[in-house]
């Protein structure tokens, strides 16, 4: 990445002042020694004024004073103002780019720019800029100068969603690049909200036709839905084919690494019920160090937990489940099948192993296998095979695993 810097101004819409107040706003606060001229503009929407996130978001934009207007969300934590300026800058400094972000998926469905979501490392690496179909909401940045010729849509058919989708579309009808570059942030979102995402993408793929398939986050915007029942039978097999691909994977982890049950799910959107349902009373999460800039980040809260997350190595997440007391959730995400040999610690604590296409392979330690199967209830999250059978449950030293 180029090493100018080009200030910038934070727009963010917020429902939430404990939210924002514990996430970007102490980030921020954090970050001004380092980049003094960032100026945070909140446009705040508790009381519904704005009924879309491109209305609420234009606001705050013509009040900005920076060059460079960066979108983002309440929940997010920024780990370093500076490379949030260095992204600015090749923003700024390159005529051919419409719009960056911090990630979003490729032409081949790859999830592209490196952020934690949650707990989990997400994205492959994008040192320099790489060209999106489109980006994630969490955080893109616009020149000040083009959001005055092109501001986000405010349609009530978006509404809250596919904002950046679409400007990313409308982007590169235009000839221009819409690019994700590493910026890091951890993104704590507590909710996943996809009422009215279907609309959304339909709108930006009737806008956009000549750019059909649209990858996205969410999901891939096609040309023509398939009618109520073709979609709904595209979908179940769709689910199949995950299913199986997961149930092999649990397969090979099972042969080659542990013993234990394994559930197909993404803990990332169980976490909280985890937490309850373990009687937790603080959640550390720790992604496995693949090569990426270490991030880390305290003192953030989920549900009123204690929540602390961080980049480290196998035998760093292994010397953690060993000093956890037994009331705190120790979560470990990115973690391959030869990483769990060196997390020699599990076979003396209740633990879970999961994994999902998304989440890939992950270890919950605090809690137990009921608290998986109540969790977990459905066929869909038991692999083919009976691999999260009773049967296969082993014991150790009268702990459950």
């Amino acid at each position: 990445m180029k090493s100018g810097r080009t200030a910038v101004s934070l727009v963010c819409v917020s429902n939430d002042a404990d939210v924002l107040a514990t996430c970007l706003q102490r980030s921020v606060s954090r970050g001004l020694a380092e980049a003094p001229a960032t100026e945070l503009i909140v446009v705040d929407n508790r009381n519904g004024e704005f009924g879309t996130a491109g209305g609420a978001l234009n606001h705050g934009a013509r009040q900005a004073r920076n060059d460079v207007v960066v979108f983002v969300h309440q929940d997010v934590y920024l780990h370093s103002l500076a490379d949030l300026e260095r992204a600015a800058h090749l923003l700024s400094s390159a005529s051919t780019i419409g719009v960056l972000g911090a990630n979003g998926i490729d032409a081949r469905g790859v999830s592209t720019g490196r952020i934690r979501d949650r707990i989990l490392a997400l994205g492959s690496s994008a040192a320099e800029p790489r060209d999106v179909d489109s980006m994630d909401e969490v955080l893109f940045m616009v020149e000040r100068r083009r959001l005055s010729e092109e501001p986000l849509a405010d349609d009530p058919l978006l509404g809250w969603h596919a904002y950046a989708v679409e400007y990313s579309a409308r982007m590169r009808s235009m000839g221009l690049r819409a690019v994700v570059v590493d910026i890091p942030l951890t993104h704590n979102s507590m909710t996943t909200n996809l009422a009215g995402l279907d609309v959304a993408h339909s709108r930006v793929g009737d806008q956009y036709p000549a750019l059909l398939p649209i990858r996205t986050t969410c999901g891939t915007i096609v040309a023509k839905s398939p009618g109520r029942w073709g979609a709904l039978a595209r979908r179940r097999a769709h689910t199949a084919r995950v299913w199986l691909r997961e149930s092999r994977a649990a397969a090979r982890v099972s042969r080659s690494a542990t013993r234990s049950p394994i559930v197909l799910g993404d803990i990332r959107f169980s976490l909280d019920d985890a937490a309850q349902r373990a009687g937790a009373t603080a959640i550390r999460a720790f992604d496995i160090d693949s090569g990426e800039p270490a991030t880390s980040v305290e003192a953030l809260s989920r549900r009123g937990l204690p929540f602390s997350a961080a980049t480290v190595s196998a035998s760093q997440a292994d010397a953690a489940i060993a000093d956890a007391d037994e009331r705190t959730l120790v979560v470990i995400t990115n973690v391959a099948a030869s990483d769990l040999s060196d997390l020699s610690h599990l076979g003396s604590r209740r633990h879970v192993v999961g994994l999902s296409q998304e989440a890939g392979l992950w270890v919950v330690v605090g809690a137990s296998y009921d608290d998986a199967r109540e969790l977990w209830p459905g066929r869909r999250h038991r692999p083919f095979g009976g691999l999260f059978d009773r049967r296969n449950l082993e014991v150790d030293d009268g702990v459950r695993v």
